[in-house]
């Protein structure tokens, strides 16, 4: 039964209710919302395509940061401090930005509190929301693939629960666009396992721009 140990931490770190404020934030999808580019009809091939793009970055920084958990060796550090700062180039949006780097923050603070790991103490600080997911995952010693597809997973799922505030979108439909994505979840987490991270690259202009102009919306239900 210990072995389950594991991914009953992973359930835990993917429950909506752990407070590190993933409902706060939109990335974006407030103001397409806003604007009219975004309707209940489209949010099945939106979130699909959405996943496609940006898990290579998301999730191969995820896989990365797992890495680094897993066999925190001599240097580690510097590797850790790199990757979140090409996490940091690779989202060109401030309010995104500094979303994740807020959540992923939030999420260590929680979990140093509740594991007695070395490495997570010693990561405090700045951490993009992956690459702490990815970290954390490491160090637990859940299996790669299983953490990328689950921070995936709960990525689409916040993704959806903002939605159902922005949109007149039903928990049954939601629940059911959570369920259909999983195929794009596993295929993206199965591509960031042969990418090289340091090269990766995503192209979601329409959520980009987006993001760069949410703070211009007259009035906003979420942070970013």
């Amino acid at each position: 039964m210990d072995s389950l140990s594991p991914q009953l931490a992973l359930l835990h770190l993917t429950d909506s209710a752990l407070p590190i404020g993933t409902a706060a934030h939109s990335f974006g999808l407030e103001t397409l919302v806003a604007e009219g580019a975004l309707a209940v009809g489209d949010l099945a091939g939106f979130l699909a395509d959405y996943i496609a793009e940006i898990g290579g970055v998301e999730g191969g920084g995820c896989r990365a940061a797992h890495a680094l958990g897993a066999d925190a060796g001599p240097g580690w550090e510097d590797g850790w401090r790199d990757l979140n700062d090409r996490f940091s180039a690779m989202k060109p949006a401030r309010e995104s930005r500094a979303a994740s780097a807020v959540l992923g923050r939030r999420l260590l603070a929680i979990v140093a509190q509740l594991v007695p790991s070395p490495v997570l103490a010693a990561a405090q600080g700045d951490a993009h929301h992956a690459a702490a997911f990815g970290l954390i995952g490491g160090a637990l010693g859940v299996a790669a693939d299983l953490t990328v597809a689950a921070y995936l997973q709960q990525l689409v799922a916040g993704l959806v629960s903002a939605c159902q505030r922005l949109l007149p979108l039903g928990q049954s439909q939601a629940q059911h666009l959570i369920w259909n994505c999983r195929p794009a979840v596993i295929a993206a987490a199965a591509a960031s396992a042969g990418r090289d991270w340091t090269v990766a690259a995503c192209c979601v202009p329409a959520v980009e721009l987006a993001s760069l102009r949410h703070p211009l919306l007259a009035t906003r239900l979420f942070i970013s």
